[in-house]
């Protein structure tokens, strides 16, 4: 098969960076599959994924782990139930929003000069006293033009106990949802209805959430995943990164694993010919990115001459040293590269920092 090797780094360029890209835009690769199975030898992967919300629990995660031969120690801790309480509570949780004038927007009849009215419920912050964080369900009326007319300060407390069992995991602790029942039947009967049914909402989001993972942290472990493959960043945005085809099998089983969370979630894998132009776009990438990951550990290491340092500040820069100097090395073997302008950036930052541990001892 004649494969054109300008072909892989455009379609790569043309990928969404942002999770929840178009099955369109990762079809744009399905030429290069044969490649698996070919004669043209395979320089690595390109990756790309996008993970979605699924009905996934840290246990299924773990069962999944030891079935696909994945490292346990990516697989994400227990879920804690204040993380849960933060959520269905917080800026992107419970909020319900309703007409107060009784028939379905853009078909009302007003008389001139009237406004449209519309109901929020939402969750407000009050407290962190002790062992309880108090938020409360308030109500707020507004008019077409935002303007707010009304704004009730409590309907009910939604309370989070911090363990009342004093079982000492972090972030133990219960739900009690307490409605205002005066102030809630002060409302005309639909919106009673609405506001206990906002209630019952809160609390069963909350057994989901405590039981479920977020989209967000099934995503996490999949990138963290993917990185600690010594990916390349081929865009400077995230979304698409290299992986050198001594990881296949790893990737083979990221794959399956993306697939069993669910919800659409998929990982895609584009074979690169061992070309030229493919390893200079590798190259390329990776030489930026250590190149803007040296620039800031000079930073961080300027700032601890300047402002005193601790041992455990010496330390974290001694350990992302460290990374950067195990990846250059990596990288180059795997990409037949030396990466001189890498190496000699290198150099720069260790004298840097022995200058630092030499103004320590």
């Amino acid at each position: 098969m004649s494969i054109d090797p300008q072909a892989a780094p455009q379609a790569a360029q043309q990928a969404a960076p942002q999770e929840g890209g178009a099955l369109d835009t990762l079809a744009a690769f399905s030429n290069y599959a044969s490649l698996e199975g070919g004669q043209t030898p395979i320089l690595g992967h390109l990756v790309l994924y996008s993970i979605f919300e699924g009905k996934v629990t840290v246990d299924m995660m773990h069962r999944w782990f030891l079935e696909l031969g994945l490292d346990s120690a990516f697989v994400p801790g227990e879920i804690r139930e204040i993380d849960a309480y933060e959520r269905v509570t917080g800026k992107t949780g419970v909020r319900v929003t309703y007409s107060l004038d009784g028939a379905p927007a853009g078909r009302r009849r007003r008389a001139p000069g009237d406004k449209e009215r519309e109901a929020t419920l939402m969750i407000r912050h009050v407290s962190r006293e002790g062992l309880r964080l108090v938020r409360h369900l308030v109500r707020e009326v507004r008019d077409e033009g935002r303007s707010r007319l009304t704004y009730d300060t409590r309907l009910a407390e939604v309370v989070f106990w911090r363990d009342p069992l004093d079982s000492g995991k972090p972030g133990k602790g219960t739900l009690q949802v307490i409605p205002d029942h005066a102030a809630i039947t002060a409302l005309a009967p639909e919106e009673q209805t609405k506001v206990r049914e906002t209630l019952d909402k809160i609390e069963e989001e909350f057994r989901y959430q405590c039981r479920y993972l977020t989209s967000d942290r099934l995503r996490t472990v999949i990138r963290t995943y993917v990185e600690a493959l010594q990916a390349v960043r081929v865009r400077a945005t995230g979304g698409v990164y290299f992986v050198h085809r001594a990881h296949a099998d790893t990737l083979a089983a990221l794959r399956e694993l993306a697939e069993r969370m669910g919800g659409g979630s998929h990982l895609v894998r584009v074979p690169l010919p061992d070309q030229e132009e493919m390893r200079e776009m590798v190259i390329a990438a990776f030489t930026a990115k250590a190149k803007e990951d040296l620039n800031k550990l000079a930073a961080d290491i300027a700032a601890a001459q300047r402002e005193g340092h601790s041992d455990a500040t010496i330390a974290g820069l001694h350990k992302r040293f460290r990374a950067l100097q195990a990846a250059t090395a990596e990288h180059s073997t795997l990409l037949s590269s030396s990466l001189e302008e890498t190496k000699d950036a290198l150099l720069l930052v260790n004298a840097q920092f022995s200058n630092l541990l030499a103004r320590s001892g």
